[in-house]
């Protein structure tokens, strides 16, 4: 019987549906998703009706949000990757949009709708470049007033019920936030998180009556717990602490349920409770169905929408009823390559230069002959503040289709295991991490179907430095790299990249004013001699996080020496590829690119 094959355009042509957002009545939902190419608005009867396409811009959609009172939805749009987000509203009735921001210069963070539907909550980032100022607009007026500009990354968090304060977070680093209550009333401002030491906060979801909130935090303790502010005690006090980090918390409208979501071990897991007494409310059909991601109430507090998926299946939109317990597919986005092509992850861990155990997960194709030995490509996330997620990876499972095994290491300064394992990279701690890449390579050689002398380092972002890194202080363990938009030298990265980024990086990375010989030593670029292996670069060039720079620099440095090097440039992308169309011109290439690497 004929068995097709599938290539690599098969993979990169499976769509996603993402982000739902209930209406105001819970008839509809918006979402976002890819069938055009890159991410466009689409709304849906929640019922399983017939999907609309809402916006065909030539730039991807970032985010999409129902008001919480009209068939309106506030969505957010840059133009050629430059992250420079513009805020703007489509009627449903009249079937137009307004633009509600208008300065290509500014990047514009939206939080949300007061629960009225009168206001929004917003910061920019127009008065000097590096701080973001906190906004609230009126949706009948358009009457703007600034409530926070006293400098720094300050966020509008949530507005309450009633509309009597509004949370403004304000983050020193990705490890360090303050959470302030704003009164609308007569703009007082109060602390409300005093610490020593690094903490983090996260999004705040309010009981109905305005006598307390929920947020995330870890705030004298490695792991992040669920917390209750009590608005008249002045109080915050964790209420769950789970043995793993919990990623959110979100109240019902009626403040009768707290849905909390817990990242175990790089799997999310939703945990459903009655808000007063904590008492947990199994969520049934629901665990059957993979992984439940920006999942969101309904205003009457009877139905969830979210987006799921797991490794072998792609995202779609679910809604799932609380009352009857039952979930149903509402997207059904085209996947043209079955799940049963597609493999599981195997979780495993290793042991590190200094003892640490380093997580990984391990992709091996189907169907590995006796005795066979394959090559090897390490996928390295970004961040470092991040995770590498079980979720459906579109290129990662055509590796291991064509025959590839693929390994995904959470090294040190990877988020989800509490906040010490995330600071064990940070500053002169560095390299540390890319001695944890050295670490799997000793590891490997006790998995007998890898090939330890076929393998190749591959990564974006972070990624994308860790892979420079690896290739530049272990050249002897790799047999090539692919770098998407990587940082080559932190020196020009830090100098160059957006000024309200380089506030938030230089706690991570150090700073150029305190730490430029270690900058220096830790960039690959200035150990250029040591690169020996063939290297691929993809970059955007309207990138504002790691701009275009630090591709070019390396890419000319290896050629000036001789050795092999390449760079794409993309230039209507940024910090990465978000058009099908640069995918599939991509990727192929990288494809081409390790066969010709393993057939050495």
């Amino acid at each position: 019987m004929f068995q097709r094959r599938y290539t690599i355009q098969d993979f990169l042509e499976v769509c996603s549906a993402s982000n739902p957002s209930f209406n105001f009545d819970g008839s509809k939902i918006c979402y976002l998703s890819n069938i055009s190419g890159m991410n466009q608005i689409y709304v849906v009867s929640s019922g399983d009706g017939q999907a609309e396409q809402i916006t065909s811009y030539e730039d991807p959609v970032s985010f999409a949000s129902f008001s919480p009172v009209k068939d309106e939805i506030i969505f957010g749009k840059s133009h050629g990757g430059d992250e420079q987000t513009q805020l703007y509203l489509y009627s449903l009735e009249t079937k137009t949009v307004r633009a509600l921001t208008d300065n290509p210069k500014v990047k514009y963070n939206l939080s949300q709708y007061s629960r009225d539907g009168r206001f929004i909550a917003y910061s920019h980032n127009e008065r000097n470049g590096t701080d973001f100022d906190v906004c609230i607009m009126d949706m009948e007026s358009g009457a703007v007033e600034c409530v926070y500009d006293k400098g720094g990354s300050c966020y509008a968090g949530s507005f309450s019920p009633k509309s009597s304060y509004l949370i403004i977070r304000k983050q020193y680093s990705n490890l360090d936030v303050d959470l302030y209550l704003l009164s609308l009333k007569d703009k007082s401002l109060k602390l409300l998180t005093p610490h020593t030491g690094s903490a983090y906060f996260g999004s705040v979801s309010w009981l109905p009556d305005e006598s307390a909130f929920f947020t995330v935090s870890n705030m004298g303790r490695d792991l992040i717990g669920l917390c209750r502010f009590d608005m008249a005690k002045r109080e915050l006090s964790f209420i769950m602490t789970p043995k793993w980090d919990v990623d959110g918390a979100a109240v019902s409208f009626d403040g009768k349920l707290l849905l909390m979501t817990v990242n175990e071990d790089g799997y999310q897991k939703l945990n459903m409770f009655k808000a007063d007494s904590l008492e947990r409310i199994p969520l049934k059909a629901l665990s059957e169905r993979g992984t439940a991601y920006s999942a969101r109430f309904s205003k009457d507090s009877k139905r969830l929408a979210m987006s799921m998926g797991d490794s072998r299946h792609t995202t779609d939109v679910w809604t799932y009823s609380l009352e009857d317990h039952e979930c149903t597919q509402i997207t059904h986005s085209r996947q043209g390559v079955p799940p049963e092509e597609l493999v599981e992850p195997e979780l495993f861990r290793y042991k590190s230069f200094d003892g640490l155990t380093i997580p990984a997960f391990l992709y091996l194709p189907k169907n590995i002959k006796a005795g066979e030995e394959i090559p090897v490509v390490i996928n390295i996330h970004g961040g470092p503040e991040s995770q590498y997620k079980p979720s459906f990876a579109t290129l990662t499972q055509f590796f291991v289709y064509q025959g590839y095994a693929v390994i995904a290491p959470n090294v040190r300064g990877s988020s989800g295991y509490g906040k010490k394992y995330l600071a064990l990279d940070d500053i002169e701690k560095r390299l540390d991490s890319v001695h944890d890449l050295a670490a799997l390579y000793d590891h490997m050689k006790t998995i007998e179907q890898l090939d330890c002398n076929k393998i190749a380092l591959m990564g974006a972002s972070y990624g994308g430095y860790m892979v420079l890194a690896g290739l530049a202080f272990y050249p002897d363990l790799w047999s090539g790299g692919i770098d998407i938009v990587g940082i080559s030298n932190f020196i020009t990265f830090l100098e160059k990249t957006a000024p309200y980024r380089r506030a938030m990086r230089e706690p991570e990375y150090g700073s150029l004013e305190k730490n430029r010989d270690l900058l220096h030593s830790i960039s690959p670029i200035n150990h250029i001699q040591n690169i020996r292996a063939p290297l691929f670069i993809i970059h955007g060039a309207n990138d504002p996080r790691v701009p275009l720079n630090e591709a070019e620099q390396i890419v000319n440095k290896l050629k000036d020496l001789g050795r092999e090097a390449e760079l794409l440039v993309y230039a209507d992308e940024g910090h990465g590829l978000s058009r099908l169309k640069n995918r599939l011109d991509a990727y192929p290439k990288v494809a081409d690119f390790l066969k010709k690497v393993f057939a050495k």
